[in-house]
């Protein structure tokens, strides 16, 4: 049957003599792929809109037996300009369609998740401070999604709130993403930051340590930045700055948060290389 759908371009190959394969995240019907017969030739009536990150109207012939459907039309909705000409942007929001191509299933419907992308992508399009922070909010986001949040308001044990808090290293306990407060925390076994950063390998490394402990311990100005980019609106949290040292403890908290809840998911590539080029904290 022929369908139409808003959908956004996750990742585009090449296919054969002159076609694509193109894998979308849609409105409609969640994540699906589909052939687009042609595309590489240079009359092709799709142009650029089989390009990753962008937003299309698609038209395809979907078939409920089969995997790989025929594309009929593809439409650019919106191409963001900025995110297509600036290196940060681009690889934060390749970031951000490498995360939900992993994470989504195939042609699974959840149009609470497309909205988010599509919030995601208009942020860090328009954002002027650190786009890097707007991947961060993504992935709080996504987990709050998933149903597994973290929580951030208040120690789990003695209900002291975060806005109390004045110092010392709290605890994330990474199977409920609850918070112990300072005090709470030292009577909680758990592996510090520092220890995580390391580059070990094996069964013994400090990820896997971490995880075999349930629980994290971080410094509070970690926590703080982490509870603000969990509740701010997304187009400002590119305005939060820090130091490089905490943007290492956030980053490092938030591989390891997303590692314990999905098992499965590989590093982001885009995040490596970005990491590589450019220096995104002050």
């Amino acid at each position: 049957m022929i369908v139409k759908t808003d959908a956004v371009v996750l990742k585009s190959m090449k296919f054969r003599g002159t076609s694509k394969i193109v894998t979308f995240y849609t409105r409609r019907y969640g994540k699906l792929k589909g052939v687009a017969k042609g595309a590489r030739e240079m009359k092709s009536k799709f142009g650029a809109a089989l390009e990753p990150m962008t937003r299309v109207g698609l038209v395809l012939y979907k078939k409920e037996t089969r995997d790989l459907h025929l594309i009929s039309q593809c439409d650019i909705l919106r191409s963001y300009k900025r995110i297509h000409t600036d290196i940060e942007r681009m690889a934060v929001t390749l970031s951000v369609l490498e995360l939900v191509n992993q994470l989504a299933h195939q042609e699974e419907e959840n149009p609470l998740l497309y909205s988010l992308v599509l919030e995601t992508m208009d942020a860090i399009e328009m954002s002027e401070g650190y786009p890097l922070n707007i991947l961060y909010a993504f992935e709080l986001r996504v987990c709050s999604l998933f149903g597994f949040g973290p929580s951030w308001d208040r120690c789990v044990r003695c209900g002291r709130a975060s806005d109390d808090l004045t110092g010392g290293n709290v605890v994330l306990q990474l199977i409920k993403g609850a918070m112990f407060c300072p005090t709470c925390g030292e009577e909680q076994p758990a592996m510090e930051y520092e220890r995580l950063l390391r580059k070990r390998q094996g069964s013994a490394s400090p990820a896997n340590v971490a995880k075999r402990l349930g629980n994290l311990r971080i410094p509070l100005r970690t926590h703080q930045i982490l509870r603000r980019l969990s509740t701010a609106p997304l187009e400002s949290v590119g305005a939060i700055r820090y130091h490089e040292s905490t943007g290492n403890e956030l980053d490092a908290t938030l591989r390891l948060y997303l590692r314990y809840h999905f098992e499965d998911l590989k590093p982001l590539k885009s995040l490596d290389i970005l990491k590589q080029i450019t220096t995104l904290y002050i």
